[in-house]
């Protein structure tokens, strides 16, 4: 009687783990539906890369997630890549995020968000302490912070600094930078390199996060085995406007890998946002 009920029963178990795997993915499909116009009207956001990235490399799944949910997002390469090699100082980058928001605007967006990785991350909180356009705000494993790094770079902001008042400021030169915690040599001019690692400059995240607008949800994502993630929540992002929507998140990766095993937390924040406006 056993044996010839023991296959209907591996069946049933069987039609049960199907149901329950279909039911799993229907409930994810759903949370990264597309957003419908009505309820969003038309979200754009800005992604930002890392230093010494590009924008297809690690924040194309951050990109592309995004995109499905029916946002419509720009990737702007920044002065910090590979590519461009710091061709411009802290201040000029801002004014290119300030560009990429005008974009998305004259396509159709109604409001905008920001995300960064890196040192994006950090240009995302400093355009969201200066300007008064950004409805949202997500910093994934956001670094470089000169303060911190202060005794180290002290050589060389002098040299910087020597080279500004001398009337040599737009002279390219060899600086000490330093990236996932690695010294490293910066070929730039001297105007740059001081914009982006002044230790009083406007790069210090501390003092960036207190600016933003109160009514700007912000959520930090950090990678448990980034270094930086040992600074803890204290360090900058406690340090924003409270906002009920902000959050303060740990994922499993290191800080390359953080935009794309966040890609779907940060997805989902901001689907959520524009599905139920900030504040309410």
């Amino acid at each position: 009687m056993l044996r010839a009920s023991f296959p209907r029963l591996v069946g049933i178990a069987t039609g049960f783990a199907i149901c329950l795997a279909l039911g799993l993915a229907l409930v994810l499909a759903l949370a990264l539906a597309p957003v419908p116009a009505s309820a969003a009207e038309l979200l754009g956001v800005v992604v930002l890369h890392d230093k010494n990235s590009s924008p297809d490399k690690q924040i194309h799944e951050t990109v592309r997630l995004l995109r499905n949910v029916g946002f419509l997002v720009i990737a702007p390469e920044m002065p910090w890549s590979r590519k461009r090699g710091f061709d411009a100082t802290y201040q000029q980058a801002l004014v290119e995020i300030g560009l990429a928001v005008g974009e998305l605007l004259s396509k159709g967006a109604t409001r905008v968000a920001i995300v960064g990785h890196g040192l994006g991350a950090n240009a995302a909180l400093g355009y969201a302490a200066t300007r008064a356009n950004v409805f949202a705000l997500i910093a994934l494993a956001p670094s470089h912070d000169p303060e911190r790094h202060r005794d180290v770079f002290l050589a060389d902001l002098r040299k910087a600094r020597e080279m500004v008042v001398s009337g040599r400021g737009a002279e390219r030169s060899a600086f000490l930078d330093v990236n996932q915690g690695k010294d490293y040599d910066l070929s730039t001019t001297a105007e740059i390199y001081l914009s982006y690692s002044d230790p009083d400059g406007p790069t210090v995240m501390p003092r960036t996060v207190a600016a933003i607008r109160p009514a700007v949800p912000l959520l930090w994502v950090v990678g448990n085995k980034d270094p930086l993630s040992r600074l803890g929540s204290s360090y900058a992002f406690a340090k924003a406007p409270a906002h009920p929507a902000s959050s303060y998140e740990e994922v499993r990766a290191d800080h390359l890998g953080v935009p794309a095993e966040s890609a779907r937390l940060a997805a989902e924040w901001l689907k959520g946002l524009v599905e139920k406006p900030a504040g309410r």
